[in-house]
């Protein structure tokens, strides 16, 4: 029988644009436009098609120094594997590299800088170690994206204050994100949102404060309250009871995709959040941090919700999942797929809305307890990355978005 097979290089240049636009991720357009020179010119870059983040917006939250402008910046999470699972001649990649997978939480700007953070904070990473100031080359690693986060900022680099989540739909490299709209959760339970060109915020709910998450689950914005009961946004903007009340009396909701399967993760308290109603909330906060310990966990409940049945189903084992809770997104991982990680284990840390260090801890579900999380034993992947800190993108072909190779400066 002939050999049938195409190589790549060879196929019909009128099928690679249609190839290269069912791509969804920033890493794939990358990936696509490495293959060839002739694939490289059928496929525009990234930045042309979708402008980049920071994107101007109202900010939410009127202060002295701030009346009218932030920033949305957007954090992609990566899963890096290397291709090459051998230990390297190199002690310091040897170490670095030995585990499956590494999670990495990148920030882009317009100029080419990549910048990481602990994945599980706000919190940038930095190494001083010049063993690591190298170049690295990502067609040197399997990088998969796990999830997107988005914080608001202004432009001297603070956050915007009593933000706890901010989500952003739709995100695709083929829309440009000045047609997306920006849904955030107050710090005293508000829902509000934005578009680019906005003036300013609507709220979503002008009556009831109490929402403690918001995230996109199959294209559309779903939110859930104090209470557990979970709302999707519909075209108009509008709160459509999606399911019946959990009547959790945990002291935090998380909304959790994983399989295609809507969950909620109840966080239990040692204390209630100082103030968390108070529109001096962040001063106030912050000065609980210092003059007093933060509210710590000391249990979580786990419930899937039966969508057939319109009915809340505990949920007492994960299996080989694990759910990653972070201050501005939660997801959730493949544990075998990760060096060290425990399956059927909520990691987060005690601090949720805290960007003052690391921190990390895990909850078994089985067992019902917490453990903290170390770099050198249990969770690899939770530590600062090894080498991508503080990354400025070289000139590839002129594009500082579009680029195969990055330096650690």
């Amino acid at each position: 029988m002939d050999d049938s097979r195409v190589q790549w290089s060879d196929l019909p240049p009128e099928i690679l644009p249609i190839i290269g636009k069912s791509l969804e991720t920033y890493i794939d357009v990358l990936r696509f436009r490495s293959v060839c020179r002739s694939w490289r010119a059928s496929l525009p870059p990234f930045n042309i098609v979708s402008s980049l983040l920071p994107l101007d917006l109202p900010s939410p939250i009127f202060t002295a120094d701030h009346l009218t402008d932030a920033l949305l910046i957007r954090r992609v999470i990566y899963r890096l594997s290397p291709l090459d699972h051998q230990h390297s001649s190199d002690s310091a990649s040897s170490s670095s590299f030995a585990a499956e997978g590494w999670l990495a939480k990148v920030e882009s700007t317009k100029l080419g800088t990549m910048r990481f953070l602990h994945p599980l904070s706000t919190r940038y990473v930095k190494y001083d170690n010049e063993v690591f100031r190298k170049e690295v080359n990502l067609l040197d690693f399997r990088i998969y994206e796990v999830a997107k986060s988005y914080t608001l900022g202004y432009t001297n680099g603070a956050l915007v204050p009593r933000i706890t989540k901010v989500v952003m739909f739709p995100d695709c490299p083929w829309i440009d994100v000045k047609y997306c709209t920006i849904v955030a959760v107050y710090a005293g339970g508000k829902l509000g949102f934005a578009k680019h060109g906005d003036y300013k915020w609507t709220l979503i709910d002008d009556r009831n404060f109490h929402y403690d998450d918001v995230i996109v689950y199959k294209g559309q914005f779903y939110a859930v309250d104090r209470w557990g009961t979970i709302f999707w946004i519909d075209s108009s903007m509008r709160l459509v009871q999606f399911s019946p009340p959990l009547c959790g009396f945990g002291n935090q909701k998380h909304l959790v995709e994983s399989d295609d399967e809507l969950y909620v993760v109840d966080r239990f308290l040692d204390k209630e959040p100082l103030l968390w109603n108070a529109d001096i909330f962040h001063i106030h906060w912050l000065n609980n941090l210092i003059e007093d310990s933060p509210p710590k966990v000391i249990d979580f409940k786990v419930h899937r919700l039966d969508q057939e049945w319109g009915r809340w189903v505990e949920v007492r084992n994960l299996g080989n999942q694990s759910f990653v809770l972070g201050n501005d997104c939660c997801f959730s991982i493949s544990a075998p797929k990760f060096e060290g990680v425990k399956g059927s284990c909520i990691y987060f840390t005690h601090a949720p809305r805290s960007t003052l260090g690391y921190n990390t801890h895990y909850f078994e579900l089985k067992y019902k307890r917490i453990a903290k999380a170390s770099i050198h034993d249990n969770e690899p992947i939770f530590g600062p990355p090894p080498i991508w800190l503080n990354l400025e993108a070289t000139q590839y072909e002129g594009h500082a978005s579009d680029n195969l190779y990055v330096s650690a400066c």
